[in-house]
């Protein structure tokens, strides 16, 4: 058996021009230092629209027209020997961080069996394996350094591993210390999906409880990622998934009323519980999914009024600043009743046509999706794995249509 304890190497391949850099130079570093900011209340209003609206003239003197990202996103990170997907903090080169819902990594090696050396933070943590393409049962990871059977019993020849976080972001983070391969050795990684989504929202997208049964007390052991819309989206469309979510938060206020930590103030973390370090958006989605504002208005806290929409407006034109190119899509689904849901639809669809009015035609507000019925209710009434289903198949004819995919 030979043991690899990787040192880190990174590879940000930036498959933009030297235009669109010099056009985030200013507002990536405006929006980023006010997100590092712990007494900042909210993002940068001044951020100026980037997107969708460029006029500047090409040779011809024709104005040139921006379509929804027509390059694929460059290469994920690359540390440790592996992949990256989503965020990871590869601040300590020899152990990289991460913690967002769904994040994790991707392996390829010549051996029988993989290794992996985990240190966790919280409780425990629990991981989806997909071994050569084929989803495998999760696994939990008690707190602090463990040694992790990701693969075993393999024929001779080469094999790929993912591993995914299931457990979002707030109940602690996970470091890779290490990769051994048995009867081998580790290879360069392959490479991703030329599509990329990135979802914000909450325990929703997080996939809170979804393999859970409704009146369960504890969501979290049945909480899966990889069974959310979100990623049965993706999975569906060739592509790959960023989550930014966590359970509870809102727009301006979150389930609870309180308004700390809420998804525009942590929208910039690379990791979910720290404020720095900032994440440096190198990769540009196709897709932005933003499915907020659940949390709040529901617990009788009523409607949240012109300080959501004016947040809402605020939160969509940062995107903006950071993705020029990218589709974004506002929705509110599937929990809230109908009185609920129509106050916040309307708060959701103003703060969309404000950005549509200023020039921003590559953002829609989307309301395809019914209110779940009480037979696709799981762990503290969140949506199941059928319901997430149905999310992901609207999701996926809305983004066929409008990106070609």
């Amino acid at each position: 058996m030979t043991t690899m304890t990787m040192t880190m190497t990174m590879t940000m391949t930036m498959r933009k021009n030297m235009l669109r850099r010099m056009m985030l130079a200013t507002t990536v570093a405006a929006a980023a230092g006010c997100a590092a900011d712990p007494n900042y209340g909210g993002l940068d209003a001044s951020a100026p629209d980037v997107g969708g609206n460029d006029t500047s003239t090409t040779d011809t003197g024709a104005p040139e027209t921006i379509v929804n990202n027509p390059v694929p996103p460059p290469a994920g990170v690359i540390a440790a020997g592996v992949r990256w997907v989503g965020r990871v903090d590869t601040t300590n080169t020899a152990q990289p961080r991460f913690s967002w819902s769904g994040t994790g990594f991707v392996a390829r090696f010549s051996g029988t069996s993989l290794t992996a050396m985990l240190n966790n933070t919280g409780t425990y943590v629990i991981f989806k394996t997909v071994i050569d393409g084929a989803p495998q049962p999760p696994f939990t990871a008690a707190s602090g350094q463990s040694t992790q059977m990701l693969a075993t019993g393999l024929t001779a020849g080469v094999h790929t591993v993912e591993v995914y976080r299931q457990t979002e972001g707030p109940q602690g983070e996970t470091r890779l210390m290490s990769l051994t391969v048995g009867d081998g050795a580790l290879m360069d990684p392959p490479a991703g999906a030329n599509r990329l989504i990135e979802v914000i929202g909450d325990s929703i997208s997080c996939g809170y409880g979804n393999l859970g049964q409704n009146g369960d007390a504890d969501c979290y052991p049945t909480e899966s990622h990889w069974d959310t819309y979100g990623a049965i989206a993706a999975r569906a469309l060739g592509a790959e998934v960023s989550t930014i979510a966590a359970s509870g938060r809102g727009i301006i206020r979150n389930y609870g009323g309180d308004t700390g930590g809420t998804m525009p103030k942590v929208y910039t973390n690379t990791v979910t519980n720290l404020s720095t370090p900032v994440w440096d958006f190198h990769v540009e989605p196709q897709a932005v999914v933003i499915n907020l504002g659940t949390n709040d208005i529901s617990n009788g806290k009523g409607d949240p009024g012109q300080p959501f929409r004016d947040t809402y407006q605020t939160l969509l034109q940062t995107i903006r600043a950071y993705y020029p190119h990218t589709f974004i899509i506002g929705f509110v689904a599937p929990l809230l009743s109908s009185g609920e849901a129509a106050a916040i639809n309307a708060h959701i669809k103003a703060a969309v046509d404000a950005r549509v009015a200023a020039g921003d035609t590559n953002v829609e507000f989307f309301n395809k999706i019914p209110p779940q019925t009480s037979d696709k209710a799981a762990c503290q009434y969140h949506p199941n794995v059928a319901e997430n289903t149905l999310m992901a198949d609207a999701l996926v004819t809305e983004l066929k249509a409008k990106l070609g995919w």
